[in-house]
């Protein structure tokens, strides 16, 4: 870990909705778990929604949203939970055969029934949405990563070289925090194909120890891609509840991944804020961030935030903590 004073996060909006995306349910993005940035385009999803959630940066007007996945959930807020496609990953595909200017990505977590679905969304020229949602069965590959991972947990995902790299979040079973690198040739074939994602995609993984926070292990919540030969991941401590669900937060740090798979940066970030997606683009050596964060209040917007760093951490040695 750095010996840096925490990154500072700035609030740039609440997720509002212009109105709620299905019956009953609430007109906001409340368990923010995935962000991507394109253009003045802001694209967000939730762990318990079966809907993209579309936000214009220079509009402060709500957002709106676009179904991804078929059904339905329930109301109530444990059987929701119970029946959620958790989605946890979203990040840019490059432009293939089809989609000129690329495509959203996202993914379920793989971490239960009913977690193992996926969609695509080609984009225009500006940024915005072409067409329809396509469905992906993500089941193949998932069955074939549970051979090796306990408790899989896929929180992130990100195209880097000519690999699509999955995120794993090592904070239950027996498994520490993994990269899963899919060749992304052959995922590409797939979405043009029978949109299911096989288990002989997957080329090669390897394990991840981040260290702690307060004593807590700290594991992967999401990543996204730098440049092209970097990976910007988050990742956060927390601690263990009863039945197993999520206990207290202890933190969140950002950092990066170079595309040999080492960790280059690691720094924390302000505790207030437990940080469940990012995305990340350079200009002239500063890395500029956009944040979505799950405060785990269902009644309440998940907030949308900015931070900035150096890419080269030696810059910022004259802003240690007192």
């Amino acid at each position: 870990m750095e010996p840096l004073a925490p990154l500072q996060l700035r609030r740039l909006r609440g997720l509002d909705l212009s109105e709620a995306p299905e019956p009953g349910g609430k007109p906001h993005v409340a368990s923010a778990s995935g962000v991507v940035r394109r253009g003045d385009f802001i694209y967000i999803i939730g762990d318990d929604s079966l809907f993209l959630g579309v936000f214009e940066l220079s509009k402060p007007q709500p957002g709106t949203t676009i179904r991804v996945l078929s059904g339905d959930l329930p109301e109530g807020q444990d059987e929701r939970s119970q029946a959620k496609p958790d989605l946890e990953a979203l990040t840019m595909l490059p432009p293939f055969s089809g989609h000129a200017y690329g495509a959203l990505l996202g993914l379920g977590s793989g971490s239960g029934p009913g977690r193992d679905r996926g969609f695509v969304c080609a984009l225009n020229a500006d940024g915005s949405l072409r067409g329809e949602a396509r469905e992906l069965d993500l089941a193949p590959l998932f069955e074939r990563l549970r051979t090796d991972i306990d408790e899989l947990n896929i929180e992130g995902a990100c195209v880097m070289g000519d690999r699509l790299w999955l995120m794993h979040r090592g904070n239950r079973g027996g498994t520490t925090n993994v990269v899963a690198e899919l060749s992304l040739s052959r995922v590409m074939d797939s979405i043009l194909g029978d949109a299911r994602i096989d288990a002989g995609e997957l080329a090669a993984t390897r394990s991840y120890d981040l260290g702690e926070l307060d004593g807590i292990e700290l594991t992967f919540s999401d990543g996204t891609p730098l440049g092209g030969d970097l990976l910007v991941f988050t990742a956060s401590a927390e601690g263990r509840g009863a039945q197993g669900q999520d206990g207290a937060i202890r933190g969140s740090v950002v950092g990066t991944i170079d595309l040999d798979g080492n960790v280059q940066r690691m720094r924390t970030i302000d505790r207030r804020w437990k940080v469940e997606g990012v995305h990340a683009s350079i200009d002239t050596g500063v890395m500029d961030f956009v944040f979505v964060c799950d405060q785990d209040d269902p009644e309440e917007p998940s907030p949308l935030l900015s931070a900035a760093m150096p890419v080269e951490g030696g810059f910022e040695e004259g802003e240690r903590p007192a």
